[in-house]
């Protein structure tokens, strides 16, 4: 899939690759590219706040080499349980904190864009940790 057509040079062996492909069989992505097909490679696209710096993403599947509690291909989201802080031109993944007794069915996950956790009827809070006015007790 990675050369331009099926003859090579006939001293060296090396065949002529489309862009992005590299190799003597032009059968390996270039670095920062992944998923060699009959289109060639795809750029990997890593988020660059949320990657880790100098790495390359993998070759195959493309998924970029994430910092701590941040995940999807490109790693620019925040993993199941943490929620996404704006930090200038960067960003960070910060723990839910969900207060399990406040949550519907015991619910550890937030939104992942505000931070808010699924609260039960009469509680409220961002992790869902307070009674509403007038109401007490909060417990299991």
């Amino acid at each position: 899939h990675g050369s331009v057509s099926q003859f090579c040079n006939p001293l060296s062996g090396q065949c002529n690759c489309k862009e992005r492909v590299k190799g003597l069989l032009c059968d390996t992505c270039m670095d920062n590219f992944y998923g060699l097909d009959v289109t060639g490679c795809k750029a990997c696209e890593c988020d660059a706040a949320g990657s880790i710096s100098g790495t390359m993403c993998d070759a195959r599947t493309g998924q970029c080499a994430c910092k701590p509690n941040i995940g999807g291909r490109r790693c620019d989201e925040c993993l199941d349980g943490y929620h996404r802080v704006q930090k200038g031109h960067s960003f960070l993944c910060l723990p839910c904190n969900c207060e399990k007794a406040g949550t519907v069915n015991g619910s550890l996950l937030c939104d992942k864009s505000t931070g808010q956790c699924p609260c039960k009827a009469g509680v409220t809070g961002l992790r869902c940790s307070q009674c509403v006015l007038q109401t007490y007790n909060l417990s299991m």
